[in-house]
């Protein structure tokens, strides 16, 4: 037993095969990778078979290890057509009764293989064929030889036709991954029409070389682009069903592929927009372009209006970079943070409005009481501040009960918010008191107000159950109606001081300071 070249690149063949096959099994077990990891052990059964067929000196031992290669060669075709499924994204074909329909003719060649010297129906005349290759096993193929050879080249073609599909339609990251599994097929396919046409040295097979460039393709897939780590199939479903929009763009900002929740978010990202650069299809947020650019997108928010709503998003960007380091291209999320940032909304309001009335509690009240003060001071414009005290609001609790007062109280709040200007401020104080201020007021028309306001609550009717009543209120008046460079406290301490006048001189009217 000789062991020569060919020999020994059968048996790189063998380890590549069988390492890849082993190494395939370290990831979690999923139909991909099971049907890999078995179709590579096919593929070494068939080298190491074909290693020691080649090295065999008589008939006998050469026909032995024929038949040990058949214990992988015709499984090949259906665990490459499961593995070709399950990677371009039709898994849920591979059933347990597709399976088996897979494997009716590979288990048909393998027992007319194994069972051949009973009727020859699979080698006809086998004998021992010298070459310039050595002593070769030389053989009349039979009806069930054909139909192996007919279902694998079925396979592979079939294989190839969904690959090819698979990678035009796949997202431009994947595509080399795709590609290098696509061109293996492709060497196999061309190696056994080489090999069946009689180009091929006569009685030599080809086939189990040519397995070494594919295992070394299958592994580039495999390390360098993470076959069982990315698998494009996850993301045609992952990506397409995410709530967040996702871009992503080539190292020229080029958009090369995004996801159905980004087209839903942005009119311009459709089909038509592959190719095109972020510029023209965000000519109208220039920020998130600036941000790219200045790689400062992450953490930025921005909001889009619709006809109907508004939605909240948060950017981030990342870099992939694949093969030494090398910038492939760049994935942009859109974070839908509307539900936040509604609830934060939701949260804002209801520290800063009073859950009676509906009004600016005392708190946000004195804080946009400042922002107006601020104001009036910088602008030179005249503040007044008006404050209310609803007349003998005790009695109404004492008569008719606390929920009747909370009834007052936000009739009250209502008239006299439906009397002011979208400018103005209103609070409640505390109790039945409140305060309103009103920019840009001086006091000839902080008096014209008070006094229509106090009108106003003066005519409302109230039925506090089924009992009509009425009300009135008392209001003081002050304000920055010169140039003194005053306080919002002292403005509130002078306007509180004119309301406790109106109430001593009787209630029902307005005093201003």
């Amino acid at each position: 037993m000789e062991i020569g070249l060919p020999d020994i690149m059968l048996f790189v063949s063998f380890f590549f095969c069988i390492s890849l096959c082993i190494y395939s099994l370290r990831f979690k077990l999923t139909p991909l990778n099971f049907s890999f990891s078995l179709f590579t052990a096919a593929a070494a059964i068939y080298a190491l078979g074909y290693a020691f067929e080649r090295m065999s000196v008589n008939l006998e031992s050469m026909l032995f290890w024929s038949k040990f290669q058949y214990i992988g060669i015709p499984f090949i075709p259906g665990l490459l057509i499961i593995f070709t499924l399950c990677y371009t994204g039709y898994g849920e074909k591979v059933t347990c009764i597709r399976s088996l329909l897979f494997f009716i003719v590979p288990f048909i060649s393998f027992v007319a293989r194994w069972t051949n010297q009973y009727h020859q129906l699979f080698y006809k005349n086998p004998a021992v064929f010298n070459s310039h290759f050595g002593p070769m096993l030389s053989f009349e193929a039979g009806i069930f030889y054909f139909i192996n050879i007919i279902y694998l080249l079925y396979a592979l073609s079939y294989c190839t036709v969904l690959f090819i599909k698979y990678f035009f339609k796949t997202a431009f990251v994947y595509r080399m991954q795709t590609l290098l599994i696509m061109v293996a097929l492709i060497l196999q396919w061309f190696t056994l029409l080489i090999y069946l046409g009689g180009i091929a040295p006569k009685h030599f097979d080809i086939n189990p070389y040519m397995f070494t460039i594919s295992a070394i393709l299958y592994a580039s897939a495999i390390y360098w682009f993470s076959l069982f780590n990315i698998v494009p199939v996850a993301r045609d479903v992952v990506f397409d069903e995410m709530n967040d929009a996702i871009l992503v763009v080539n190292p020229d900002l080029q958009l090369i592929d995004f996801n159905k929740r980004c087209s839903t978010l942005f009119k311009s990202i459709n089909d038509k927009a592959i190719g095109k650069s972020l510029e023209q299809l965000f000519v109208f947020q220039p920020e998130i372009i600036d941000g790219i650019n200045n790689f400062s997108i992450a953490g930025m928010e921005i909001v889009l209006e619709t006809d109907t709503s508004k939605v909240f998003l948060k950017l981030s960007l990342k870099q992939i970079k694949i093969i030494n380091k090398s910038h492939v291209c760049t994935i942009i999320t859109f974070y839908d943070i509307t539900e936040q940032r509604m609830l934060m909304q939701r949260l804002e309001k209801l520290a800063a409005i009073d859950p009676l009335t509906g009004v600016f509690n005392r708190r946000q009240f004195e804080i946009q009481a400042e922002i107006e003060m601020r104001r009036s001071i910088r602008m030179n414009t005249p503040l007044s501040v008006l404050m209310f005290d609803i007349d003998h609001f005790k009695n109404v609790n004492d008569t008719w009960g606390h929920q009747c007062g909370d009834q007052v109280l936000k009739e009250f709040a209502a008239t006299i918010a439906a009397n002011i200007r979208d400018v103005d401020h209103l609070g409640r104080f505390g109790g039945e008191e409140f305060i309103l201020i009103m920019p840009e007021s001086n006091r000839k028309v902080a008096a014209t107000i008070s006094e229509r306001l106090r009108q106003a609550i003066e005519k409302m009717i109230l039925n506090l159950d089924g009992n009509i009543t009425g009300i009135t209120v008392s209001i003081g008046v002050a304000g920055r109606w010169n140039d003194e460079n005053i306080s919002i406290d002292s403005l509130i301490k002078y306007a509180d001081k004119a309301l406790y006048a109106a109430k001593q001189n009787g209630r029902n009217r307005v005093e201003i300071d």
